[in-house]
């Protein structure tokens, strides 16, 4: 890890992190709020106000595209506050370019499979609907596979790139570096209109992703795994099979949840991640 936490480690300040990430916050919500309030009031949304419902649930296309858009918002503070208080750029925090990108061809390859036998079998029981004709699914792709990448990006750059890196150069036990931005990034996904159980259950599975995350970061040097592991999972979870909840606009098929809870997935999410966590850790050995 300390080649990550290397250009951090002449600015290194607990008072950095705590600013950057309360910029990140509010200035997402300033920038993302203000940009909302104004489309609301364009002429197309006024007259069809659904229009927002379909972009807040992310149930059509259209409104998939702009959620995962929305996250270069992101992207691009992260940056300007690393280059302006550390003087770190968007290469710093990725790693070494070519070795971060043939590790995430790698790591992406040996994961494909996996999530296919996984998921496959659940998109073409009878419970899942196909939403889309493949033909029309295949011509969303160009459009939505780079926003997806965005997303990743994105929270990768922030979790992994920026925090975990910084948090390194601060402090030498794993459980602050790896467990702390693990934590922040699984209470991200914490969603206050579900049932608090199945809300919790949802963040401890995000905690143990930003760990799987952390970990073959750490192994790597690289945010090239990682970058991987959230690409491949997103595009199964959005692209291929997603539930009816939200996000799924996109979706190949669609996976009815009658209003149940999440939680009762967990334990068959947990060794989908161990697993996905072992065979990185194969690919990444090759």
């Amino acid at each position: 890890m300390r080649e990550r936490a290397a250009p951090f480690a002449s600015s290194a300040n607990w008072v950095f992190v705590a600013i950057v990430l309360a910029v990140l916050w509010y200035g997402f919500n300033i920038v993302f709020l203000g940009a909302f309030n104004l489309w609301a009031q364009s002429p197309r949304v006024v007259t069809d106000p659904r229009v927002i419902d379909e972009f807040i649930g992310g149930t059509t296309p259209a409104g998939v595209r702009w959620s995962l858009a929305s996250f270069a918002i992101y992207t691009v503070m992260l940056v300007f506050m690393t280059r302006a208080m550390h003087g770190v750029g968007l290469r710093s925090l990725v790693g070494k370019t070519r070795r971060a990108a043939r590790q995430f061809m790698r790591v992406s390859l040996y994961l494909t499979p996996l999530y296919l036998f996984l998921v496959l079998p659940s998109a073409l029981s009878p419970d899942a609907f196909q939403q889309y004709d493949f033909g029309i699914w295949l011509s969303l792709l160009p459009a939505m596979l780079p926003l997806l990448f965005i997303q990743i990006c994105a929270e990768e750059l922030v979790f992994r790139g920026y925090l975990q890196s910084h948090l390194a150069a601060l402090a030498r036990h794993p459980i602050i570096w790896m467990g702390l931005p693990s934590l922040l990034f699984g209470l991200i996904h914490y969603d206050p209109m579900s049932p608090s159980y199945s809300a919790w259950s949802y963040v401890i599975w995000a905690s143990v992703l930003g760990l799987v995350c952390s970990d073959v970061t750490a192994r790597s040097g690289t945010l090239g795994p990682a970058f991987a592991v959230h690409f491949v999972n997103n595009i199964t979870a959005i692209l291929i099979l997603a539930a009816d909840d939200w996000l799924y606009g996109a979706a190949l098929f669609v996976w009815p949840m009658y209003g149940q809870a999440w939680e009762p997935w967990v334990p068959y999410e947990g060794l989908v991640l161990l697993c996905v966590w072992l065979i990185t850790r194969i690919a990444l050995r090759r």
